[in-house]
């Protein structure tokens, strides 16, 4: 297989990833603000930071060495889990702001979502949106590009690194809350 032809399939595999993992997300935001279901995003403080990186790399690691499928399906829990966490915090200030403002005028939440909310936020959408799919890109490109080189223990190196930065992630973000340093 060509480069271009490596390249041109890693590219498609990431984009849909990162699409799934943008769906996702755009149906936990919209079920949160829509239809005011109570979905809470409190788990979600446990995984900010470098949670979804570290989860990221541990996807591109079962991609490349285990399992392409359970590989994609991490990826793309790690996409949503970026994206929500990139997301919601500018989502529910302009929501906490502006929502009783909007409906008082006679508008539907379906209709303020569509209309002020998501339209409000679409910078930020795209932003995480291509800030994961870029960064995973990199990554899959890289792995497998290094992994073609046959380096001693590198995919012991790559399971490593990315179980550390999933901890980390989880340890800062727990330390955050309880020194009370939320985003």
């Amino acid at each position: 297989m060509n480069v271009w032809t490596s390249l041109w399939k890693e590219t498609a595999d990431s984009a849909l990833v990162s699409g799934a993992g943008f769906a996702l997300a755009l149906w936990y935001v919209r079920s949160r603000v829509v239809d005011k279901k109570s979905i809470s995003k409190s788990f979600l403080r446990y995984f900010q930071d470098l949670f979804p990186t570290g989860m990221m790399l541990l996807g591109v690691y079962l991609v490349v060495s285990v399992d392409l499928s359970i590989g994609n399906i991490l990826m793309v829990v790690a996409a949503s889990i970026y994206i929500i966490s990139y997301i919601a915090p500018s989502v529910d200030k302009y929501d906490n702001t502006h929502r009783a403002t909007i409906l008082s005028l006679g508008y539907t939440r379906q209709e303020y979502a569509l209309r002020y909310l998501f339209p409000k936020s679409k910078r930020m959408w795209f932003s995480a949106l291509a800030n994961f799919f870029i960064a995973q890109l990199l990554a899959l490109m890289s792995f497998k590009f290094l992994v073609s080189y046959k380096i001693p223990q590198l995919q012991e190196v790559m399971l490593f690194v990315s179980i550390t930065l999933m901890i980390f992630g989880v340890v800062i973000s727990v330390l955050k809350n309880l020194l009370g340093m939320e985003r």
